[in-house]
């Protein structure tokens, strides 16, 4: 016998050998495999083009604003409050003015305090409106997917080139603007134990 026929007859009782422990269930479940029938979505543009998306972004807005307008003013206070006591310093007794400035330090650390846990708030209320938003959209591109029969998505972020009908953008957005035009932003809470009392923020004037 050859090497190479020897060779051949290896390679059969291989392939032979391969099949007898794969099993005819696995090629069974092979040929069961569905086609692949992809949609895209971009989920960036519904965030920000359907209506709940422009609420969301606006009662944000609004929040940041109003923070913003209040904390501006505090500041101002802090500063002529800080330039009217340097203007005492040298003039008033010693302990007198160690009181006011140390007074004023509490006040700016406060100052501080509040920044921090107002932006947190914001936080907060962003992310339950947009966890509220994501959800839906997820829940209606499902149901696009079932209707078009498509057992895959994909993010048009990682798709360089695709057929135009696959992209159901559009549809996603105009059934989220039909089953939620608007989401729940809750009011940012910044009250904190230790920090001067102030109650929930409110949205900007419209």
């Amino acid at each position: 016998m050859t090497l190479r026929s020897l060779a051949r007859q290896i390679a059969v009782v291989t392939v032979f050998l391969a099949a007898a422990f794969i099993g005819p269930d696995a090629f069974a479940q092979k040929r069961a495999v569905p086609p692949v029938v992809v949609i895209i979505v971009d989920v960036p543009q519904i965030q920000r083009d359907s209506l709940a998306g422009k609420a969301l972004m606006s009662q944000r807005d609004k929040y940041q604003q109003n923070f913003q307008s209040d904390f501006n003013a505090a500041r101002l206070q802090l500063q002529s409050a800080d330039q009217e006591l340097a203007k005492q310093k040298g003039t008033v007794a010693q302990e007198a003015y160690d009181q006011k400035a140390k007074a004023l330090e509490q006040q700016v650390v406060a100052f501080q305090r509040r920044t921090q846990v107002a932006v947190r708030a914001l936080e907060k209320s962003t992310e339950t409106a947009a966890a509220e938003l994501m959800n839906a959209i997820l829940t209606i591109t499902g149901e696009v997917a079932s209707e078009m029969g498509a057992n895959l998505v994909v993010p048009k972020q990682q798709v360089v080139l695709h057929e135009p009908s696959m992209d159901v953008t559009s549809l996603v957005i105009e059934r989220l603007n039909h089953k939620l035009p608007s989401v729940n932003f809750p009011a940012p809470v910044v009250d904190e134990p230790g920090l001067p009392s102030q109650s929930t923020a409110k949205p900007g004037k419209k």
